[in-house]
Parts: C-alpha cells; sequence; structure tokens
C-alpha cells in the first residue's frame, strides 16, 4: 500500500530532531505535559498510546493518529487522581475531563482538558493554592483501512504565586498504521517554544519522539492486549513502558504494567497495576502506582461512556 511508507519516515524525521536537540540539552519545564490521562492507562503505567480498543476519550493528549480507527461514535470520560499522595512538593489533585467524537469514518475530532491543584503554600501572612491547567484539541484522519495521521494542540498553564505563572503551547504530530492484530504508532510530542522565566532563563518543553506498540488478541471469551512505548526526549532522555490488559467477556478487565524511566525523565520509573468494568457503554476504572518513593501510593479512577 502507498501510504506504508509514511510511517517510517515521520519517525525517521522525529528521531532525527531528537538528536539535533540532544546537541544543546537544557532543564525542562511543565513536566505536567508528560504526564498519561486516565485510569485505564494509568493501570499500564502509560503504555498503550498505539491502542485502538481503549478509551479515546483523551485521545487529545495522547495518539489523535489512533482515533480513526476507534469504533465508537462518541467516547466520553471524566477522571480524578492523587498524585504523589507523600510528597509535599509534587502532591496533587487531578481532574481530566475528555470527549472524541467521530462525525465521519475516516475523520475523528477530541477535545480534553485537566485542573490540577497543589497543596496550599505559604506566602508571608497569605496562603496560596498553586495550580496548572491543560487545553488540548486535536483531530485524526485515517487514509484507507490501515493509515492515520493526526495532530494536536495543546495550551498549559501554571500559577505558582499570587503573582507569578507560566505559559506554553505545544503540538504533537503522529501517524498510525493499524492491522488486524496489531497497531504502530510513532510521533514527535510536546513541540513548542521554549518557556522564559521572568529572570530571562530559558527551559525547554519535555519535548520527544515516541514509537509504541499494541498486540490485541482473543482466545475464546477473553481478550488480551500488550503494548509497549518508547520515548527519546530531546534532552537525552529515555523511557520506556510495558503493559498488559486482560479482559473477559468485554466486561470485567485487569491491567499491569512498569516504566522504566532514566534519571531527571518527567515521569519516574513505577509499577501500577487497575481493574475494570464496563456494561452497556459505560466504563468504570481504577488504577494504583506503586514501587517509587517519590509518586507510590497514587491512584486514579475513570468514568466513561461510549456510544
Amino acid at each position: 500500500m502507498k501510504y506504508r511508507g509514511f510511517i517510517p519516515v515521520l519517525l525517521l524525521a522525529a528521531l532525527s530532531l531528537g538528536a539535533y536537540a540532544q546537541e544543546n540539552p537544557g532543564a525542562e519545564a511543565m513536566g505536567l505535559l508528560s504526564l498519561h490521562r486516565g485510569a485505564a492507562r494509568s493501570a499500564m503505567a502509560g503504555a498503550g498510546s498505539a491502542s485502538v480498543s481503549s478509551s479515546a476519550a483523551f485521545g487529545a493528549f495522547d495518539n489523535p493518529a489512533a482515533l480513526p480507527f476507534t469504533t465508537r461514535i462518541v467516547d466520553a470520560a471524566a477522571s480524578y487522581g492523587m498524585w504523589a499522595p507523600g510528597s509535599a512538593v509534587a502532591k496533587s489533585d487531578n481532574i481530566s475531563l475528555g470527549v472524541t467524537a467521530k462525525p465521519w469514518k475516516a475523520l475523528a475530532l477530541s477535545v480534553a482538558a485537566v485542573n490540577q491543584a497543589h497543596p496550599a503554600q505559604n506566602f508571608g501572612d497569605d496562603t496560596y493554592k498553586p495550580l496548572d491547567g491543560l487545553i488540548s484539541a486535536g483531530a485524526g484522519v485515517a487514509f484507507g483501512k490501515h493509515v492515520g495521521i493526526g495532530a494536536s494542540f495543546i495550551y498549559a498553564h501554571q500559577r505558582l504565586m499570587p503573582d507569578y505563572s507560566l505559559s506554553a503551547y505545544a503540538f504533537h504530530i503522529a501517524a498510525q498504521y493499524h492491522a488486524k492484530n496489531i497497531d504502530v504508532t510513532a510521533a514527535v510530542r510536546n513541540i513548542g517554544p521554549a518557556i522564559k522565566s521572568e529572570k530571562e532563563n530559558e527551559y525547554a518543553l519535555p519535548s520527544s519522539a515516541r514509537l509504541g506498540a499494541t498486540y490485541n488478541g482473543n482466545v475464546g471469551k477473553s481478550n488480551i492486549e500488550a503494548s509497549l512505548d518508547m520515548d527519546v526526549y530531546f534532552s537525552g532522555k529515555f523511557t520506556a513502558a510495558a503493559g498488559v490488559q486482560y479482559c473477559y467477556d468485554n466486561l470485567l478487565y485487569a491491567r499491569a504494567g512498569y516504566r522504566f524511566a532514566a534519571q531527571g525523565a518527567p515521569l519516574p520509573s513505577h509499577l501500577a497495576l487497575g481493574i475494570g468494568v464496563k456494561w452497556k457503554g459505560f466504563c468504570l476504572d481504577a488504577a494504583y502506582i506503586t514501587a517509587n518513593d517519590i509518586i507510590g501510593n497514587s491512584f486514579a479512577i475513570s468514568i466513561g461512556y461510549r456510544y
């Protein structure tokens, strides 16, 4: 098929751009751009960006190229997460909302938003609760039965103090190859200009080149999905996440995953576990993150509807 050469070309371009950026590494900001959204993905340590069977509600934050291959017309979800509850610095409450719709068979549109609140901090006689926010919009288009491309725009805002905040915007560009039992994606993520502080210091976004793959197979009433995602950050860091999802009778789910991350990566190494249930289009998923001193005992819960 004439479109099959598109994915390796995009991946080569992404890795070449990453190699160029590694010649001038710098401190990174806006680590929240790298966090996965939704309890199902959290339960697999973030693996599964190439999956077309899992919830697509937060696709604008993740992989817009996979959206045209989802089987649902509408996929909506709301998620709550308690991140790093034992850390005075990283602790946050996260509320995420997302919806993806397919107005046409070959086109999918997705929007999502995140509000992330941190514990109150003392500033002299006043206390203030730092807030982070994300808004994203994306679209994916399928070319035939096997190839899709997609792009997302993300706006990020961090209000660190009452009179001090940072803003940034970034883009995801992705390609997807879809077959009966396997999906492969290649992408460049969080591409955008550096952030300048009040002291004119520049901080790069956590930009990366990603390669992801998912295998999906059925055995009787059981379905097993195995995923692997690898990110090469332009700063030189590397992460890899592997996850497995087991589903019985399209009703009950069990998930597990592990993420390896080089020192200083936006999301550290951790183990994740989770369960889920789906009934008449409604989905309820839960995830627990452990095996890390900083983010251990984090959890997330999501509720969604797919039509």
